[in-house]
């Protein structure tokens, strides 16, 4: 399968591609990414509900995995499957499906013939419209007859820090079906230590109820992924060592971190990047807004808060502007609807989150916790140019307050 999400209005698309695996009659489905949006290797495990046995989810990337409960609000005491093979023909049923067209689309570079269903659903709740677009086999080409070749979800109010992007779509290839296509083993836990989180601790984390709707959704898979990192620091409380204390009260920098200039002294900076071991890093203008949203997500769920204490104290230019998870989204929701808006400091903003997203990585995480963190994400350079002005004077006063930790290393 191949993924493609885009979060808001912009042009770019987060990619992932891999293998899903789906047994109807055994309630499982698993999807392995290789890589997943964020570049880096995953699991995710769903094991539907059976007998007296709850549904549970399961998360592994990197060495850790955690598991929770699935919930479904309109399931009241009832178990909690997973999607239905047929679940386009049942929202046939409840009235807001139709046949749209007989339809040629593309499947491993060749043409071939397909049933276009759609499925609109009202969500008047939250001010929503939900449409579902499914192209089903006509069982011709050589591909069993009814199998979804491509699957695509578009979202009228998109908000992708809450699980909502204005598109994600996936393209199936390459099927194997029959008894013998998936076996009892490619449904086990992912790990043989996933750990158990309470429903309290998930609610808390997302910010809502966990449920069905929620599990297909690449914005949640996403979201889901900062999770072990929440967890592993909010129950090991990994304490920053002397040497990450050290660098914390170290106001000036090195003079192996300096340069002359900005370009150089940022260019000086992206070469250590770079040579860190097991760190994946790629160009800032390789990264979405919403790419490095969800990396900052990540980085932090996972900081350090007596890291934060040596900065507050020193009233130092490190120190984090955001005291939660809830105000970090009111401004990185604030971000999206600028750059909707005024789509020529786009550029500019998205250079002051890499700034950002690298001080935050190097500056609020302890070594320990960052060796965890390098599984989980893959981190922007640092860009080369520095922004001097802008018509916008609210972004551009962002953005100087988000590169004041890299003109330190600017030799003075």
């Amino acid at each position: 399968m191949e993924g493609w999400v885009y979060g808001t209005f912009e042009d770019k698309a987060a990619t992932a591609s891999g293998k899903f695996f789906y047994d109807g009659v055994g309630n499982h489905s698993r999807g392995e990414w290789t890589p997943y949006t964020n570049q880096k290797d995953a699991t995710q495990v769903w094991i539907g509900a059976t007998g007296s046995d709850p549904s549970r989810y399961y998360v592994k990337t990197g060495p850790i995995c955690i598991s929770f409960p699935i919930t479904d609000p309109g399931s009241v005491g009832g178990s909690v499957s997973v999607e239905r093979a047929d679940w386009m023909n049942a929202c046939n049923a409840s009235g807001m499906a139709h046949y749209v067209a007989r339809e040629q689309i593309e499947v491993e570079g060749k043409p071939v013939w397909a049933d276009h269903f759609s499925c609109h659903v009202e969500y008047t709740e939250v001010n929503q419209s939900i449409t579902f677009q499914n192209w089903h086999s006509l069982g011709l080409d050589g591909l069993p007859k009814g199998l979804p070749l491509r699957v695509t979800g578009g979202n009228s109010n998109p908000n992708p820090t809450k699980g909502s992007p204005r598109l994600s779509t996936v393209w199936y290839s390459n099927f194997t079906t029959g008894d013998g296509s998936v076996k009892p083993s490619d449904f086990e836990k992912p790990s043989w230590l996933c750990i158990p989180v309470a429903t309290d601790a998930v609610e808390a984390f997302f910010g809502h109820k966990v449920t069905t709707q929620h599990v297909f959704d690449p914005h949640f898979h996403r979201r889901a992924h900062a999770f072990p990192a929440h967890f592993q620091q909010s129950e090991a409380k990994v304490a920053p060592t002397e040497a990450d204390l050290g660098r914390a009260k170290q106001v000036v920098p090195g003079a192996a971190f300096l340069g002359k200039d900005f370009g150089s002294a940022m260019n000086s900076l992206n070469q250590l990047l770079k040579a860190t071991p097991a760190l994946e890093s790629r160009p800032c203008n390789d990264f979405t807004i919403e790419e490095l949203h969800a990396v900052q997500r990540v980085l932090f769920e996972a900081r350090n808060s007596q890291l934060q204490q040596v900065y507050t104290e020193a009233s130092d230019t490190r120190s984090l502007a955001h005291h939660s998870t809830e105000e970090l989204e009111v401004e990185q929701d604030a971000v999206m609807q600028m750059v909707q808006q005024r789509p020529e400091v786009m550029a500019m903003v998205r250079d002051g989150l890499c700034h950002e997203t690298v001080m935050w990585y190097v500056h609020h995480l302890p070594e320990a916790t960052k060796e965890e963190v390098k599984q989980l994400i893959s981190l922007p350079l640092l860009p080369e140019t520095y922004h001097h002005n802008s018509t916008q004077a609210e972004a551009h006063e962002r953005y100087q307050s988000q590169v004041s930790c890299a003109v330190c290393h600017v030799q003075a």
